[in-house]
């Protein structure tokens, strides 16, 4: 009989203990501030988003007529392959593709002819249409 009472006390404890854990809920309150710089930037990676892959460097000159000359010629050879000139002081280069890993990009390099010393570069602005175009 002091057995089923302790029972029945300690299951109406349990039950009331449960009741408080449940009934519990968390209010999250945040400064305005906070709110709208996460929606600014939310708003600025919507319209200007980039990943980061693999391009191909072809050249790198001192002179930017040199480098927008080797891209019209590449882009002749291989119109469908996104070509871009990055200026890097004191050089611009002429980075090509845009690729996911080292070894896409590589691969490429061997399909390549008449672009002697083209090697991957690794770039973390690239466009994710870019990756589309090939």
């Amino acid at each position: 009989m002091i057995f089923t009472r302790k029972i029945q006390v300690l299951f109406f404890f349990c039950i009331g203990f449960a009741s408080t854990i449940w009934a519990q809920e968390v209010q999250i309150n945040e400064e305005p501030k906070v709110t709208q710089l996460m929606k600014n930037w939310v708003n600025a990676n919507r319209s200007n988003p980039r990943i980061e892959g693999w391009r191909v460097q072809i050249m790198a000159s001192t002179d930017r007529t040199q480098a927008d000359q080797g891209r019209n010629r590449f882009r002749t050879e291989y119109p469908e392959v996104a070509a871009t000139v990055v200026q890097e002081q004191p050089y611009y280069k002429l980075r090509v593709g845009a690729f996911r890993s080292k070894q896409e990009a590589l691969a490429f390099i061997n399909t390549l002819t008449g672009w002697a010393g083209a090697y991957p570069a690794k770039d973390a602005n690239i466009h994710p249409r870019d990756f589309l175009e090939q």
